[in-house]
């Protein structure tokens, strides 16, 4: 019982170091979700670990919008989020890995839905022209995009006046950003906090581009 108590606490301190470590590393260099990770993304048992209903709840997404999702991996969130805005609407996703995007238009294509376009790109420089979208979103992404102020620019550029960004984290992802920080960093960039759902270790914050301002 003793050994097995000591095996048990081992594998939550080594988990807990390599949390720390994934943390460090991808405050200075650009760590994204590795693609062949990819697979613990999906299922039943993902949606109810990482709240995807929940999260998708909270960031409001309705029919007939056009939404850009800035790390999409494998559409764990992009493919409902295509659902739901279905029928006139579009979400694309832009992903820096080319391997994400595969297996997010796959996914697409597996479950029938094709009002979704998987685009490979960097989310802190310009992939889109001014006023795409009615909605834009990252899910447990910003925390990975070291330039996350080029990022938010990015996104406030590509939303049509009195659009919306979602920003979702969870802990205990290794990119965990604080509510506090988030509604710093997305203010600095020009938004207006909306309203934030949820508590402190998972939380989405809603943010609005204010009318009458263009990118």
């Amino acid at each position: 019982m003793i050994a097995a108590i000591k095996i048990v606490a081992a594998i939550v301190v080594l988990l807990v170091v390599l949390n720390a470590l994934w943390r460090w590393a991808s405050r200075r260099h650009q760590l994204p979700c590795p693609t062949w990770l990819s697979w613990g993304l999906g299922g039943s048992l993902a949606d109810w670990f990482l709240g995807t209903t929940t999260a998708l709840d909270r960031m409001g997404v309705r029919t007939g919008l056009q939404v850009l999702e800035i790390g999409p991996g494998p559409g764990r969130l992009l493919v409902p989020v295509a659902q739901r805005v279905r029928p006139k609407g579009r979400a694309v996703g832009l992903d820096i890995q080319e391997g994400m995007v595969e297996r997010l238009q796959k996914r697409a294509a597996r479950e029938g839905v094709t009002n979704l376009e998987g685009v490979v790109g960097d989310g802190s420089q310009e992939c889109f022209p001014p006023e795409s979208f009615d909605h834009v979103f990252l899910a447990l992404t910003l925390g990975e995009i070291p330039a996350r102020e080029d990022a938010l620019r990015q996104c406030f550029a590509v939303l049509r006046p009195g659009g919306r960004l979602s920003v979702t984290e969870l802990f205990p992802d290794p990119h965990f950003l604080s509510r506090r920080k988030v509604r710093e960093l997305v203010e600095e960039a020009g938004f207006r906090h909306e309203a934030t759902q949820g508590h402190a270790l998972f939380f989405t914050a809603n943010f609005l581009k204010p009318s009458g301002v263009s990118s």
